[in-house]
């Protein structure tokens, strides 16, 4: 009976998998609330971040998390739209504050170890008043319930 109820239960994920990650965030501070990111899921999505997006439409950038602690470089390669990139360590502080020159090849490090980076427009980090030192929370949303939820938007003047 154990082996034949495992096998309907291995069924059931292999036709239904479970999502883990969602494929937004939602970002708070003390200075800010609900600023909604797309969340790099893997490698690939990593590497790629905004490159050849020429505006942002429905969220406010991109975050980047990783399992562990690493020194993180960026680079803005082929990357169109001027970008605030801060680094967030491992106790969700804000650690540095940098800015992303369209199209340059120069390395951008967190230079310490992170566990985050925050790519948003330039001038966002402003707007939202972010300062090293800052504690950032997130927490994953899905697509539907991204719908119903008022964010804050960079771009909006």
């Amino acid at each position: 009976m154990k082996n034949f109820t495992f096998k309907i239960l291995l069924s059931c994920l292999l036709f239904f998998p479970v999502k883990s990650f969602s494929n937004y965030v939602l970002l708070d501070s003390y200075s800010f609330s609900n600023l909604l990111l797309q969340l790099a899921t893997n490698k690939g999505e990593k590497e790629k971040g905004l490159m050849n997006i020429d505006r942002l439409v429905d969220f406010n950038g991109m975050f980047f998390l990783y399992k562990k602690p690493k020194v993180i470089n960026m680079w803005m390669h082929n990357t169109r739209i001027p970008l605030d990139i801060i680094f967030i360590d491992k106790l969700s502080k804000v650690i540095s504050i940098n800015y992303g020159k369209p199209f340059s090849k120069e390395i951008i490090s967190s230079k310490i170890k992170a566990i985050a980076v925050i790519e948003i427009p330039y001038n966002c980090a402003k707007k939202l008043q972010i300062k090293i030192g800052d504690k950032i929370s997130w927490s994953n949303i899905s697509e539907n319930k991204k719908k119903n939820i008022r964010y804050y938007h960079c771009l909006a003047n």
